[in-house]
C-alpha cells in the first residue's frame, strides 16, 4: 500500500469515527466494509473454519463498536482493530481446539457477489498453505499472517501485538524458517509437489 493510500484511509477513519461517536451508528457498516475482508481472512487462520471464522469476525466488529469510545487515536484505527482481533482469536484459541478442513471450497457458500468470502477465495491460497500457517505455535502465525498476508510492516506488527520490533522481526525469521520447513517440496512420483508456489504471499519463503 502507498503512503498516501494508507494517508488517505488512516484520515477516513478518523473522521467516519467521529461521525459514528457523534450519533451516527449507522456509519460504522463503512469501516465493516472497510475492513470485513482483510479480518475475515486473519481470522481464518486461526480457526481453520469457515462458520468460526465467520462469526469470530462478526463478535470481533461488535466488540470494536462497542468499545469505539476507547480509541484514543493514538494510533492508526487498523492497528487498534486489528489488536482487538488478534486478542480475540487468541482467546478463542485456547478455549477451543480448531477443526481443520481438509479441502478448503466457498463456492456453495458464498451468497453475496462482494462477500469476504468470496473475494478471500479469488485470492487461491491452498488449504496446505492455511493448515501450515495455523499448526504453528500462535507467538510466529500471527507475524506471519499479519506480515505476509495483510501487508503490516514489523513495526505496525510490534504495535498491534505490543512486543518490540526486534521481537517481531525474529519470530518472522524463526516463523519462515518453520514454514518453509512444513511446506518443503516432497518427491511423489518423480514430480515435486510445488505448494509454495501456489500462493504468491509465500514466494519469498522459497
Amino acid at each position: 500500500m502507498h503512503d498516501d493510500e494508507a494517508q488517505n484511509i488512516l484520515k477516513g477513519d478518523e473522521e467516519l469515527i467521529k461521525y459514528i461517536l457523534a450519533g451516527n451508528g449507522e456509519r460504522y457498516g463503512d469501516i465493516v466494509e472497510r475492513y470485513q475482508t482483510g479480518l475475515y481472512r486473519t481470522v481464518y487462520y486461526y480457526t481453520q473454519n469457515v462458520e468460526d471464522a465467520r462469526d469470530l469476525t462478526q463478535d470481533i466488529f461488535i466488540k470494536a463498536y462497542n468499545n469505539l469510545a476507547g480509541f484514543k487515536q493514538r494510533s492508526a484505527f487498523s492497528t487498534w482493530l486489528y489488536r482487538i482481533a488478534i486478542n480475540h482469536c487468541l482467546d478463542w484459541c485456547r478455549k477451543k481446539k480448531p477443526t481443520y478442513v481438509e479441502s478448503f471450497s466457498l463456492d456453495n457458500l458464498c451468497s453475496d457477489k462482494d462477500s469476504p468470502e468470496d473475494l478471500f477465495l479469488q485470492q487461491e491460497i491452498t488449504s496446505e498453505v492455511h493448515a501450515a500457517v495455523g499448526s504453528l505455535p500462535a507467538i510466529y502465525s500471527t507475524v506471519l499472517i499479519l506480515y505476509y498476508f495483510e501487508d503490516f510492516s514489523p513495526q505496525q506488527i510490534a504495535d498491534i501485538t505490543e512486543i518490540p520490533k526486534r521481537t517481531v522481526e525474529t519470530r518472522l525469521f524463526r516463523g519462515r524458517k518453520m514454514l518453509r520447513d512444513k511446506l518443503q517440496p516432497t518427491s511423489s512420483g518423480g514430480e515435486d509437489h510445488d505448494l509454495l508456489s501456489k500462493s504468491r504471499q509465500l514466494a519469498q519463503l522459497r
